[in-house]
């Protein structure tokens, strides 16, 4: 993650610009292409306030998309947008968002694109809240929650810290502890503490095989909730193991977003979408999201050899480079063939040992199951610049030939 943290300075204009993109990073979606050249930087002439960028106009209203409103100006990094609707200058209605992801206004269509999936709501009928995760989940998913905040001083920003994750009822103990030791390695991360990161999978499945402490706890016998909880006090004691309550205090976010997208049909094997966010007072926060399909009954994540096995896996990348060929030649007019593979200085993400495998001496994406075919998400800086964000590629599975009972 060597692009997230960069030099930390407490800069009004780029936390002005923070605080009105701080989620917004650009989504590839297989279906939809999800833009972001909605109109931007909208201020009245009369009054300094931001009223956020114009998404929709309609029998003399405007819809825009803000980060709060009047009554609610705390704003965070994690901070969800608000859909507001204005009749000249006043709010006469507002919609806030729950969830993490892209959107682009098409008429009068809000699509909001969770990952590689997008969901469609009409401007002009809009709920007071409206979660497009609540969309995507199989009946009987259980939400787990968690928010916390920490300051140095009256003075000082405001750190915070939030989970969600919707499992199914009754999830196995492994889930736990993965989700614990992704969240001990990113923490560690954001304090460019992640020594020995590069063993994860290892030290995940070791951990799985004997649950024994990670960070300090038993997940295996812990709710999701009760990791949040101690994870959220790790990251404010290595904060204040580096900042005294003297200083002024930078802004350190995290965020942890958990959501099952695939189920075979005999429960065997099942993917799930996860979301991180890190902020750490540079012009911009960082995102990861990525599908991991495990085993169900022993948590084992599958890989290339357990989807396609290896002798197939080059036809599958042939394919995976069309797609990534077909999306630059769109946005970059770029000529020949991109390739697919990643070396190892060019990885991003603060678990890439998880995320990425080694094939024929280079790095790729770590296939994934899901409803619409295979997905291979690369993170901000892999394949394109941050403000093409997270790039997610799904080939159909009528175009593959997997391993797996689907």
């Amino acid at each position: 993650m060597r692009h997230l943290l960069t030099a930390i300075a407490a800069v009004i204009l780029l936390s002005i610009a923070f605080f009105m993109f701080a989620n917004n990073g650009g989504n590839l979606n297989h279906d939809n292409q999800i833009d972001t050249s909605y109109k931007s930087d909208t201020f009245t002439e009369s009054q300094s306030r931001y009223y956020g960028d114009t998404l929709f106009q309609y029998d003399g209203k405007t819809v825009i998309v803000d980060y709060f409103t009047e009554e609610d100006q705390e704003v965070s990094s994690l901070s969800t947008c608000l859909l507001l609707t204005y009749a000249d200058t006043v709010a006469v209605d507002t919609c806030r968002v729950i969830g993490n992801g892209a959107y682009v206004a098409d008429g009068t269509i809000f699509k909001y694109a969770v990952g590689i999936d997008t969901i469609r709501y009409d401007m002009r009928y809009l709920p007071d809240s409206i979660q497009p995760i609540l969309a995507l989940l199989p009946s009987g998913t259980v939400e787990h929650s968690y928010t916390r905040s920490f300051k140095l001083n009256d003075s000082s920003w405001r750190c915070d810290f939030k989970f969600l994750a919707y499992l199914p009822k009754g999830h196995p103990t492994w889930l736990n502890q993965f989700i614990a030791t992704i969240m001990r390695n990113d923490i560690q991360g954001l304090y460019l503490d992640n020594k020995g990161a590069d063993r994860i999978l290892k030290e995940y499945y070791s951990i799985k095989s004997t649950p024994r402490k990670i960070g300090g706890i038993n997940a295996s016998s812990m709710s999701p909730e009760q990791v949040a909880v101690h994870f959220s006090k790790e990251h404010e004691r290595l904060y204040r193991k580096d900042f005294t309550e003297e200083d002024f205090g930078p802004k350190y976010d995290y965020m942890m977003e958990v959501a099952p997208a695939w189920e075979s049909k005999n429960g065997q094997y099942v993917t799930y979408r996860f979301y991180t966010y890190y902020y750490t007072m540079g012009a911009h926060g960082f995102m990861e999201e990525y599908y991991l399909t495990f085993d169900n009954e022993n948590g084992r994540i599958l890989g290339y050899n357990d989807i396609f096995g290896a002798n197939d896996f080059k036809k599958v990348l042939d394919l995976l480079e069309q797609e990534i060929t077909a999306q630059k030649k769109e946005f970059m007019n770029f000529d020949g063939i991109y390739p697919a593979s990643l070396e190892k200085d060019e990885l991003e993400s603060n678990a890439s040992e998880i995320l990425k495998e080694v094939y024929d001496g280079a790095y790729y994406p770590r296939p994934a199951l899901t409803n619409q075919g295979v997905v291979f998400s690369y993170q901000p800086y892999e394949k394109g610049s941050f403000a093409e964000g997270i790039l997610h590629f799904v080939i159909p599975y009528s175009k593959l030939d997997v391993k797996i009972a689907l």
